[in-house]
């Protein structure tokens, strides 16, 4: 901007000391598309509406459609228009997130690109910058984005078959030690009438209409929760496959979540991973259900990271653990499972825990400690999928 003012004060000066009509009329034009250039140029810019689109979550290996719209609400078009989004290396699909565009007075455009979720993650999608001049080069204008738009990339879910666990591994479901009460106003369904059942279970209406006799089946008064721990301490992970582990670990403890969520189970979730939106120790989200809770639990294994000062599993656990109600699942995901958190994890079945561990690295002592479990009452499983690893070394 300042060369051609200066040059144009030349070319006037010049103009004046020649009197050359041609030179005055020179500085007259130049000098006028200067000025309405900037007037342009900035006037249309300020005229610009910018909206960002993006989806709140996605999943991991999920690509999903990012679109910037804009507005130019001035009469004046832009004949060209640079964009550049700020995208976390993370998320990109492509090396430069950068595009050219020309938008027409009182018109509107959709910019749309695509992003690879390839990592869970708690990602801020920008800020975005616009550049843009006149046709002549005289002035260029900028733009940058106040903030940026969030996207949470939930941990991979997989289905339990594909765990690696015993096909009749349960979770939540196991046959409770103390017979719960029944809750009248709970029906769970019908069945057929038994020698001993009350008459005051039979369900008329069934009975009438398949012509034969039927009683009422109720739920248990009493709900019983599964209680997720995830050991994040990173000490305990191996070092060669510290990060393929890790994620796995939060996946399974994820896809268990989502399993028993389907189910309408409550479900909570405790670990001594770092959460960077938390100034607590240990995350902990209390056992509730419904869609909304899972999404909140997702939510957490989305952002947690694994701790290099975390307290053992066997420390932490006790205190986390000791307000369990009877009768529900405690399910502890982890890639090493001590002698003395096992005596931990024995202690949580005599309170009446049904205790699940799931071990999600090779631990050179398993079948020692899984026959150990067993007669603990702790039932020991390893999750251990080389092919989900790889995959995830690899990304």
């Amino acid at each position: 901007m300042n060369n051609i003012f200066w040059a144009l004060l030349i070319l006037f000066a010049l103009a004046a000391l020649v009197r050359m009509d041609w030179a005055y009329y020179l500085v007259y034009v130049v000098g006028g598309v200067w000025v309405f250039s900037h007037w342009w140029i900035r006037r249309s810019l300020a005229h610009l509406r910018i909206a960002r689109r993006i989806p709140q979550y996605a999943f991991t290996n999920e690509q999903v459609t990012v679109q910037i719209e804009i507005d130019n609400l001035a009469w004046l078009p832009l004949p060209w228009l640079q964009l550049q989004e700020a995208v976390p290396l993370d998320l990109k699909n492509r090396d430069d997130y950068r595009t050219v565009v020309s938008i027409g007075g009182r018109s509107h455009i959709v910019h749309e690109y695509r992003l690879y979720c390839r990592r869970r993650g708690y990602y801020t999608v920008g800020p975005l910058n616009l550049r843009t001049s006149d046709l002549f080069g005289f002035v260029e204008a900028r733009w940058e984005e106040n903030g940026s738009s969030e996207l949470i990339v939930y941990p991979m879910i997989v289905p339990l078959e594909r765990l690696g666990l015993p096909s009749r591994m349960p979770f939540g479901a196991l046959a409770a030690r103390r017979q719960l009460d029944e809750d009248p106003a709970r029906m769970g369904g019908v069945r057929q009438y038994a020698s001993g059942d009350s008459l005051r279970r039979i369900h008329w209406k069934a009975t009438a209409h398949e012509d034969k006799l039927l009683v009422k089946k109720l739920q248990p008064s009493q709900e019983l929760p599964l209680f997720l721990v995830l050991d994040l301490d990173r000490n305990a992970y191996p070092q060669r496959a510290v990060i393929g582990v890790s994620e796995w670990a939060i996946s399974v403890t994820a896809s268990v979540a989502g399993h028993m969520s389907e189910q309408r189970q409550a479900v909570g979730v405790s670990s001594n991973g770092l959460d960077p939106l938390s100034d607590e120790l240990v995350a902990t989200i209390a056992p509730r259900t419904g869609r909304d809770h899972l999404m909140s639990i997702w939510r957490l294994l989305a952002r947690v990271q694994l701790n290099p000062d975390a307290p053992s599993l066997a420390s932490w656990l006790p205190a986390h653990t000791a307000d369990l109600p009877w009768g529900a699942t405690l399910v502890v995901v982890t890639p090493h499972l001590s002698e003395e958190a096992l005596w931990v994890l024995h202690n949580a079945y005599r309170r009446g825990s049904n205790v699940i561990a799931l071990i999600c690295a090779s631990q050179l002592d398993f079948r020692t400690i899984q026959a150990r479990g067993r007669r603990l009452g702790v039932q020991v499983a390893s999750t251990i999928w080389e092919s989900e690893l790889q995959a995830l070394a690899n990304k």
